[in-house]
Formats: C-alpha cells, sequence, structure tokens
C-alpha cells in the first residue's frame, strides 16, 4: 500500500500514570524540569490581562475553551514585548479553512479519547501550570498514535499545527520520538489498521534526538522513505546538530504543504525548507506519532490544528478583507506569539493601503453575550496595539469594532466550527463588510449592524444530499433507501483508485461502503468498470488491461438491530441464502454474472466524479445455515437484490 508519511523523530518518555482520575500534578520531577526550562526573565508568562470578569468565549483559535473555570490560567509562552520580538522573523502563516481542531476540551480526564487510534494508552490530562488539556503519548514498545481527523483529505496547500513538551523517564541519557504526515493509502483516516502502517509507508522523516537529563537536542535529521516492497531508497534531505529548542516546556511546532514544498518550524524559528519533499501521489492526511521500541520517556500534545487554503494576502485585501484566525491566550486579549508570522504578512499590505482599515474582533458562542462583546473588542484593540508598536503603522489609520459572538461563519457545535469563528477580520473597503451566513450558521446578514436578520440551520445528513448533491452518493434498493453524505474517490495501492462514502465523516466501522477499482494505466477515465469474473469473458482479456472492479466492502445497516447488514457487493443479483451455492466439497459456485452489473463513471471534470453502479447485495449476519457433509461450516450470508448507487461531482484525491 502506497503510505506517504511526515516523520518526526523525537525522543519519548514513559511513566506508569494513574487512569480515570484527574491528573493536576505530574511528577516532582517533570515539575522542576519544567520550572527551571521556563522560570527565565525572558520567558516569564506575563499576568493575563483585560480579561473580562465572569464566563466568556476563551477564545483561542487553536481550540475550543474549557468553559468550567473563569480564571487566569499560567503558561509557559511569554506574552512579553520581548516575547514578540523573538517572533519577529517568524513566517508561518497557518491556513484560513480549519478542518481539525483538538485541545481535548470535552473528553474525560483519565481516558483516551473517543476517536483517538494508538497501539498503547493515551490518556487526556490536566497539568498544573499550563493551560487546557493534554494527551499523553505512552511510546513504549514503539507505539503508535493516530489523531482523530475525519477528513480523508487536506488538499495540497495546507498547514498543520500543535504543542508537545516531554516528561524524562529515568533510565538511558537520550530518546526518539516519530511524527508523520501519511497518506492513508485508500483506506478511511479511522481505519485501524493504519496504526501498524503508518510508518512501514513513502515518509518524510524527521529525526530528533533529545537528551534526557535537561531537554536539549542533539539533532534533527530529515529524509524521505521508501514504502517496504518498492523500489528505490532512503533519502536524506538534512542533518542539523545546532538547535536551540527544549522539550521540557511546551515547543510550538508549524509544518505548511504547498504542493511538493514542506516547510517545518519549531517556536519561532524555520529548519526545513523543501522544495520536492511531497509526493503529489499520495498527499498527506494523516498526522500520527510513534516512540521507538526501548522508549521510557512520555510526550503531552495539545492544541492540535490542522488549516487549509494557506492565504494569498494579497488577493485578499485586493477584494477588500482579510480573515485571520489569530490566536490569543484563553479569555484574554494577549496574543499568542506564533501568530506574529500572519500579523507581520497583513501589516505589509495595510502600510500599503490608502485608506482607512478597520479591525473587527470576532468570538465564538461559548460564554455570555456581553462579555463576548466586550473581549472581541479588546482583542480587536490589542491587535491594533501590535500594529503600531511592533510594525510602525501609524494609529490614526486603524479604527477597532468588535462583534462578539453575533456574526459566526461555521457552526458553532464542532470544535473546528468554534475555532473559525474565532477570528479577526481587517476590512479595507467599506462594501467588502458584508456578513452572510453560511450552512449550520446563525446570525446576521448585514454589515457591521450587530443585529440578526438572516438564519440558518445545518443540514441533516438522513435527508441532505437526497436529490444527488455534489459530493453524496444515494443508495436506492428494497431493503435500504439512504445517502452517504460523504463521499469520494482517493488513490489507493497499485493503481488503484477506492470509491468510498459514509454517512459520518471519516466513520469506517458502520454504514460506510468501499468500492476498489483497477482503471487501465493506473489514470481515472470516464467509462465502464465490469468485476473480474465479467471481464474474463471478453476475448481480450488476457491481452490487454481492462477497466475493473477488484473489491467491494461495506457495513450498512438497514434495521432497527446491527445485524443483519450490507456486507459486500456482488457480480451477480439474487435473493437467495449464500449456502445454496457451495456444493458438497463446500466449493463456492456461484450464479452467473449479471450483465447490468457494473461500475459507471460518466463524467470526470475539474477533479471531480459523477455516475452511478448496479450491484448484487450481500449480506451478513443472517439465521446460521450449516453445510458440508460432516455439517462443519457455518453460513450467515445472503443476497438481497440489487442496489443501485448514484453518486455526483465527488471529489477525486
Amino acid at each position: 500500500m502506497k503510505t506517504v508519511f511526515l516523520f518526526i523523530a523525537c525522543s519519548f518518555i514513559y511513566i506508569q500514570s494513574p487512569q480515570a482520575q484527574l491528573i493536576k500534578k505530574l511528577k516532582d520531577k517533570v515539575n522542576r524540569a519544567v520550572e527551571e526550562a521556563i522560570d527565565k526573565p525572558a520567558d516569564k508568562p506575563a499576568k493575563p490581562a483585560d480579561k473580562p470578569s465572569g464566563k466568556t468565549e476563551q477564545n483561542d483559535p487553536s481550540g475550543p475553551d474549557d468553559k468550567s473555570e473563569n480564571k487566569p490560567v499560567a503558561t509557559t509562552q511569554s506574552v512579553n514585548t520581548g516575547s514578540y520580538k523573538v517572533y519577529s522573523k517568524f513566517d508561518f502563516i497557518p491556513g484560513n479553512t480549519i478542518l481539525y481542531y483538538d485541545n481535548f476540551e470535552k473528553d474525560n480526564i483519565g481516558e483516551t479519547p473517543e476517536g483517538w487510534m494508538t497501539t498503547n494508552m493515551s490518556e487526556v490530562v490536566e497539568i498544573e501550570g499550563l493551560e487546557g488539556k493534554w494527551i499523553t503519548l505512552e511510546p513504549k514498545g514503539g507505539a503508535v498514535n493516530i489523531v482523530r481527523s475525519k477528513k480523508q483529505s487536506w488538499g495540497d496547500n495546507f498547514t498543520i499545527e500543535f504543542d508537545i513538551f516531554m516528561e524524562p523517564g529515568m533510565e538511558g541519557q537520550s530518546e526518539q520520538l516519530y511524527i508523520y504526515l501519511g497518506n492513508s493509502g485508500g483506506k478511511m483516516v479511522s481505519d485501524e489498521s493504519l496504526l501498524n502502517e503508518i510508518y512501514r509507508g513513502d515518509a518524510i522523516e524527521l529525526y530528533f534526538g533529545i537528551n534526557k537529563k535537561d531537554g536539549t537536542m542533539y539533532e534533527l535529521t530529515s529524509y524521505r522513505n521508501v514504502a517496504t516492497g518498492k523500489p528505490g531508497s532512503k533519502t536524506k534531505f538534512s542533518s542539523d546538530r545546532d538547535i536551540k529548542v527544549n522539550f521540557l516546556k511546551p515547543l510550538h511546532m508549524s509544518f505548511c504543504v504547498q504542493g511538493k514544498r514542506l516547510r517545518f518550524w519549531m517556536n519561532e524559528k524555520k529548519y526545513l525548507d523543501i522544495n520536492s519533499a511531497i509526493n503529489p501521489e499520495v498527499i498527506p492526511n494523516l498526522l500520527g506519532f510513534k516512540g521507538h521500541y526501548n522508549t521510557n520517556s512520555k510526550f503531552f500534545v495539545s492544541n492540535i490544528r490542522i488549516a487549509k487554503d494557506v492565504p494569498d494576502t494579497r488577493a485578499e485585501f485586493d477584494g477588500g478583507k482579510i480573515v485571520s484566525n489569530l490566536l490569543f491566550y484563553s479569555g484574554t486579549a494577549k496574543m499568542k506569539p506564533e501568530s506574529l508570522g500572519a500579523l507581520f504578512d497583513i501589516s505589509k499590505v495595510i502600510k500599503g493601503a490608502s485608506g482607512p482599515v478597520k479591525i473587527v474582533g470576532h468570538t465564538d458562542s461559548d460564554g455570555d453575550d456581553a462579555l463576548n462583546l466586550k473581549l472581541s473588542q479588546q482583542r480587536a484593540d490589542a491587535v491594533k496595539d501590535l500594529l503600531v508598536k511592533e510594525y510602525g503603522i501609524d494609529a490614526s489609520k486603524l479604527n477597532t469594532e468588535g462583534r462578539g459572538e453575533s456574526q459566526p461563519i461555521a457552526d458553532n457545535k464542532t470544535a473546528e466550527g468554534k475555532a473559525q469563528n474565532r477570528r479577526v477580520e481587517f476590512i479595507f473597503k467599506p462594501e467588502a463588510d458584508n456578513y452572510k451566513t453560511t450552512k449550520g450558521t446563525t446570525g446576521t446578514s448585514t454589515p457591521s449592524s450587530g443585529k440578526a436578520t438572516a438564519t440558518t440551520t445545518s443540514k441533516n445528513s438522513e435527508t441532505a444530499h437526497l436529490n444527488n448533491e455534489p459530493g453524496s452518493m444515494s443508495l436506492q434498493s428494497a431493503i435500504l433507501n439512504t445517502t452517504l453524505p460523504y463521499a469520494q474517490f482517493m488513490k489507493g495501492p497499485k493503481e488503484t483508485y477506492v470509491l468510498a462514502a459514509s454517512k459520518e465523516e471519516g466513520n469506517s466501522k458502520e454504514n460506510f461502503m468501499k468500492i476498489t477499482i483497477k482503471p487501465v494505466g493506473g489514470r481515472l477515465e470516464p467509462g465502464t468498470y465490469l468485476f473480474e469474473v465479467q471481464n474474463a469473458k471478453n476475448p481480450y482479456y488476457g491481452k490487454k488491461e481492462l477497466p475493473t472492479i477488484t473489491q467491494t466492502e461495506a457495513v450498512l445497516l438497514y434495521g432497527k438491530a446491527q445485524k443483519p447488514y450490507i456486507s459486500s457487493f456482488a457480480p451477480f443479483i439474487s435473493n437467495q441464502h449464500e449456502s445454496k451455492y457451495y456444493n458438497s466439497g463446500l466449493g463456492f459456485d456461484p450464479p452467473a454474472p449479471s450483465d447490468g452489473c457494473k461500475l459507471v463513471i460518466e463524467s470526470l471534470k475539474d477533479g471531480k466524479a459523477s455516475g452511478y453502479f448496479v450491484m448484487g447485495i450481500k449480506t451478513e449476519g443472517n439465521n446460521p445455515v450449516k453445510i458440508g457433509d460432516a455439517m462443519t461450516r457455518t453460513i450467515t450470508g445472503k443476497y438481497e437484490g440489487q442496489v443501485k448507487g448514484i453518486f455526483k461531482d465527488l471529489p477525486v484525491y
């Protein structure tokens, strides 16, 4: 299977931690180590200021907010002027559209988050002196963790950010950690088999060697790996031993992929800029972590944010409005220094603007409306202050306004939507200040009024796309008529493509289906695809390639219970129990293939495919029938007529 991964090797630390209880404090050793690492004049955390009293949306665009408390939270990141000066050359700009955000706000302390994939134990903890919740990575024995993003594609223009630090183990002098940016190879991103494949595929590997004693790094090496069984060899990109970072306090790691180009930063410094790192045949859609086999240390990760559409600031300026998800410390108007790259980019176009610029702050819907309105105004004022003090913008050119939670641009019911709504807008043209609601939001539709005049609601996944809206799959049969709103074609292994569709985004456990096809020459084209048994009747079979359906798989529930369920599709149409097609020697003698069973791609334009398929239905979990002379084999399969699937404008990844 083709798999592309971004490897980052770093030292891991393993320490037994109690489960099912609140972890407010790590062992004394790591507390002392963190305190020593951060207790320096330039790095002391400033006292949170400008925080409204009462409950507010604790705006950290890198994640949702913990609303259980309303108190200043200590942080290891400095928010003073010195810290901003350190980041003065930071040029990382995050993507505009947030695809995945995770700070584990809604997860229970001491438990592995639902959907988080791991081969060991990964529990959610709170750590005294640090904001929010963190997930522990238990790397002992080379354990693997994969984040719970549900997106099958991030595109080829995206960014990844997260915070990470380590607690040293007791044995050995150093540790190793691997972080991967990989491709699911035609599988759903929630398929747990990827835990055993992510480190064996095509990969970009960044190796971090870390000293346990003081948390400093002694090596960063990057490679491009080649998947097991494929021709080619491992290629080294770079090796660096002069690395001024410390893993005993949180590091902010940032990645940017634009086409084949990969860039990587730790805190404010860029360590990699490789123009041909990414293989366009297997564009990343997975983020994973792995420890070394003898690791005895532990890592902590939080504030994971993946976003696509790295902005073209000049183009947005020409359109009259720039939307930026600047990061602030929870519940305050203090901007995080890692947002300075985006703000610096914006400052360059503000300097060139001929007229006044309005800075508008927005929040999500958590907390009190009035307090959120106040906080959004304070953040707009704070951004203005930074533009004046750090970038020399004329203060008289800048106006500020806070609009609180009144103008959401995404669904506040999701972590990603809330993070998207926590934003700062820069208005250059009055006519561009025209808020419009989008699907799943509620808010105003008139510019800067702050009054709600129009609303829209999110789609019901049961009824959405029933008219074959773009990106959907509808299924019609005697036993099941439904719509799978999340559908796409994905590149699979060995020059195949996988048509995958699901009721819930990224779900590979139930209410999903997959049809694997092998196009001629490995290139997806419009045409008719048949099963192998059907192609065998073609006079050209064996002489040249023919478009082929190679495999089908499904878990589609159609009754009130979990069983029976649709398990696959067949090249013939029948209504018999599967046991009817086994002979006395337990050989399988199915009916002749049906001429009408096929998959047809009718059009493929601008990277989107439309068409239909007709196939027989096979179900599992039916009444068991024993077969064979000794009645030793039990069959629970049954054929249930045919299904027709119709798809429209499915993205091809």
